[in-house]
């Protein structure tokens, strides 16, 4: 696996999907509402100022219990789009149907008064306006951004086959996701991390999954986890930034078969969490450290781990595969390495392989 080898998101085009609604308008700068109840489909304006994508895409999600049809094309809002319960936005595929902000704030938000259930977010590309000729500002906005009103519970979330790139945050930041599903998302050249999953301070983050899911050049980490439960990621890659994965108090946390290259301070990071394994963990010319196992993490379990090509002229080799700090405890096997580790705390290899 090499930065080369990457392969673009497969899309399919939804464009036809509209036509089964029947009576459908196109070409309209402001929402048409379709024949069928909650279902609407658009199409760009050409007004790059934003303003009047930003109406017509918000007036189509003006209430619960709608679905919005984006047709190719590329879209411009001055305006974050804000998405409630029960709501679907739905592109023609992410290299056809782009939304670009033009204006201050996140890409897809919420608001704190209301909830953010079951909503579906497919087939888009979401772009900031931040890169490296345009610094990012401190706390700046996300891609996707979705948070749970203060009163509200866990929120059930899908974002399927999008790429989001150039935000001053994270490309895509969840806070209380239940049941939820992450599948096929490029999260690319954000100044935060490339995914970000938290808690809220009334509801926890549980059940959710990560699958195939590429995060390439983010400044911070691919994948931070805090305060994540019982959730998966599965064949999931980073490319560049601090930290392939970092999970904070995470419990029950599994990674299968996911990969770090090309990071600055470890390819996969552990503290303060317990029942957590990584499968099969794959590191490339990463520096410092392959797997750091903080002094809080207990029953973490390594199986399978691989260190490929940790050096090049170009990129410094790893110190340590993995370290494990005083107080964490392990269990070790199948590791595949070059760099030797460097384990303290209670640490059992099972083969002597670690």
């Amino acid at each position: 696996m090499t930065p080369q080898s990457r392969r673009g998101l497969i899309t399919g085009s939804l464009a036809g999907a509209g036509l089964a609604a029947g009576g459908l308008i196109f070409g309209q700068p402001a929402a048409a509402l379709a024949a069928t109840e909650g279902l609407v489909v658009i199409t760009p304006s050409a007004d790059v100022t934003g303003a009047a994508d930003h109406a017509a895409i918000q007036g189509a999600l003006s209430d619960v219990n709608r679905q919005v049809l984006l047709s190719a094309g590329a879209f411009y809002v001055n305006q974050p789009i804000v998405m409630r319960s029960n709501q679907r936005l739905i592109g023609a595929g992410a290299q056809a149907t782009k939304i670009t902000q033009v204006g201050a704030g996140h890409g897809i938000t919420s608001v704190s008064g209301y909830a953010v259930n079951y909503v579906t977010i497919s087939g888009l590309s979401i772009i900031g306006q931040y890169d490296s000729a345009t610094p990012a500002p401190a706390d700046g906005p996300s891609g996707i951004c979705l948070i749970p009103g203060p009163a509200e519970g866990p929120s059930n979330i899908t974002i399927e086959d999008c790429v989001v790139r150039n935000w001053g945050d994270c490309g895509v930041y969840l806070t209380a996701v239940i049941a939820s599903r992450i599948t096929r998302v490029q999260s690319t050249k954000n100044g935060g991390n490339g995914f970000y999953v938290t808690k809220t301070a009334t509801a926890a983050a549980t059940s959710l999954v990560f699958e195939a899911c590429y995060a390439l050049g983010n400044k911070k980490n691919g994948f931070e986890l805090d305060y994540v439960s019982y959730s998966t990621l599965n064949a999931c890659a980073n490319d560049g930034g601090r930290r392939g994965y970092a999970l904070y108090n995470c419990s029950a946390v599994t990674l299968t078969s996911c990969g770090a290259e090309l990071f600055t301070e470890a390819g996969f990071l552990v503290r303060n969490s317990k029942g957590c394994s990584l499968f099969s963990p794959y590191t490339f010319k990463g520096a410092k450290t392959g797997i750091h196992i903080g002094a809080a993490t207990v029953n973490l379990t390594i199986g399978g781990a691989v260190q490929s090509d940790p050096s090049s002229a170009s990129t410094p080799s790893l110190t340590n595969f993995i370290v494990s700090e005083v107080g964490s405890s392990a269990v070790i096997w199948g590791v595949t390495r070059t760099s030797p580790d460097a384990l303290a705390g209670k640490v059992t290899s099972l083969d002597g392989s670690a």
